[in-house]
């Protein structure tokens, strides 16, 4: 899979970060119809399909509390992207920096969304940071 391949951010840079987030803060365990909706999504990414990151809104849609979590997240991240703060998180691009890797991608998004319990290894990835939403705003996806 290519860097361009991997590079998210041309749909809604922030659905799969958010999607992320409300897998591992999210307590009830999903339905086993949406695990299999959100396997779906991730062997597509898996294989480079990244035009199917745009369904994990509508995934997150067909459980209301889920949907609530995954919009706190969204809202969080748009918040910090729009604040001072943001910058502090990123680092500073310059003509020696290397292309997007899929790093990231493959080490945050594509592991919980292939897993038959994406919640449970989400919360090992990303595990219980108070600065959960800085952490996943850093990934490159």
């Amino acid at each position: 899979m290519t860097s361009e391949q991997a590079t998210l951010s041309g749909f809604d840079q922030f659905a799969p970060k958010a999607f992320l987030i409300a897998l591992a803060k999210f307590e009830t365990p999903l339905s086993p119809e949406l695990i299999a909706e959100v396997n779906e999504v991730g062997a597509a990414l898996a294989s480079g399909d990244s035009q199917k990151a745009a369904l994990l809104k509508k995934i997150a849609e067909k459980d209301a509390a889920f949907y609530e979590c995954f919009n706190q997240a969204y809202e969080d991240l748009l918040e910090l992207d729009e604040s001072e703060e943001k910058d502090k998180y990123l680092p500073e691009l310059d003509e020696n920096t290397p292309l997007r890797q899929t790093e990231d991608y493959n080490n945050f998004l594509a592991p919980p969304l292939t897993n038959s319990n994406p919640q449970s290894l989400a919360q090992k990835l990303l595990g219980k940071a108070s600065d959960l939403v800085e952490r996943v705003y850093r990934l490159r996806f």
